[in-house]
């Protein structure tokens, strides 16, 4: 069944998918890999904290993360053998306003973990930003060439 539906997915909408995948794999990295241990030495109960998460970057990132699994619940529901959605505008420009939302929220979260000064931050950090705005770019460089070959 899911070899059936993969097979009428176009070569762009798949790259949104891993882009969607990556960018879930960014947020875990940088939600649980990107901590620090502020006990160092002491017998303390939970003493962690998230550099990726900290402030409204943690926020934008959950955002961005809920735009990409949207963005996967769209390419399903066009899909998807017994769904006859009549879609209020065509479903890559809808996927194109997702995804360029979900980059957004990517260099949102970079941007706000900058200006937080970060000094001491793990490089896990760093690598998640990486996966997490690539993903979030290739999932709306794709909607976007989707998007152009459904206009033409």
């Amino acid at each position: 069944m899911l070899n059936e539906l993969w097979a009428k997915v176009s070569a762009r909408e798949r790259f949104i998918v891993y882009g969607a995948v990556a960018v879930l794999v960014g947020w875990i990295v940088g939600e649980f890999l990107a901590t620090v241990n502020l006990c160092a030495g002491f017998n303390i109960g939970s003493c962690s904290f998230s550099y990726w998460a900290a402030g409204n970057s943690g926020t934008f990132g959950i955002l961005g993360l809920v735009l990409a699994i949207a963005a996967v619940v769209v390419i399903y529901l066009k899909i998807a053998p017994n769904m006859n959605i009549n879609w209020p505008m065509p479903v890559a420009q809808i996927l194109l306003g997702i995804c360029g939302a979900a980059v957004v929220c990517g260099v949102l979260v970079v941007l706000m973990q900058l200006s937080y000064g970060l000094s001491g931050a793990p490089a896990m950090m760093w690598i998640a930003d990486v996966i997490f705005v690539g993903g979030a770019a290739v999932m709306a460089w794709f909607a976007y060439q989707e998007y152009l070959t459904a206009k033409a």
